[in-house]
């Protein structure tokens, strides 16, 4: 299991380094936008402010720097956002490719089979309809006697309904990185911005 989940953590930590390193690159335009943009509202301030008493030039100071301040946090947040999105959307291509999916269905499967106490435990896996055959086989090729129910819903991943109770584990791509969204999107935005 710590394999399985340190492979997925490499495959995952690769896409995201790719989307940080697309995003850094953006990053670095729209900053430097946002900080022209600073410096030339900081500036027309400073003008209007130099025929003003000394505390009208404090405070026009003071606002440029908090509007600077408020849209770098907010490309920041656009930033962070867009490489959530982008990791949705490649992991949604995944999906798309049979082999790794196919590989990935495999390893998210043992992991319910896993929590779920093993293979006798079992009752049912749930999947999408378009999945059926694929988690079918994988379940003959695992020698695991445990019907198949479709969910058109459930997209990239699966879940599994222990015998003789109401536990069911689901385990999936979206629902894997919406979970680490907090932990990532610090992460993200730290190499987004470092420096």
């Amino acid at each position: 299991m710590a394999n399985l989940e340190a492979l997925l953590k490499g495959e995952a930590q690769t896409e995201i380094d790719a989307i940080i390193s697309e995003a850094k690159s953006r990053a670095s335009e729209i900053v430097a936008q946002a900080d022209d943009e600073a410096s030339a509202l900081k500036a027309q301030r400073e003008r209007q402010a130099n025929s003003q008493h000394e505390a009208t030039i404090i405070r026009g100071k003071s606002a440029a720097q908090l509007e600077a301040a408020s849209l770098k946090l907010r490309t920041q947040h656009e930033l962070v956002e867009s490489a959530f999105g982008d990791a949705k959307k490649q992991l949604t291509a995944i999906v798309k490719d049979e082999a790794r999916y196919r590989e990935i269905m495999g390893k998210l499967l043992d992991e319910v089979v896993d929590t779920l106490g093993g293979a006798d435990a079992v009752e049912s896996v749930t999947v999408n309809t378009k999945d059926k055959a694929l988690i079918t086989d994988i379940l003959g090729s695992r020698n695991l006697n445990a019907s198949v129910k479709t969910d058109k819903t459930m997209t990239g991943g699966l879940s599994a309904k222990a015998k003789g109770t109401n536990i069911v584990v689901s385990n999936s791509l979206l629902a894997r990185l919406e979970a680490a969204r907090d932990e990532l999107a610090s992460d993200v935005s730290q190499a987004l911005f470092a420096g």
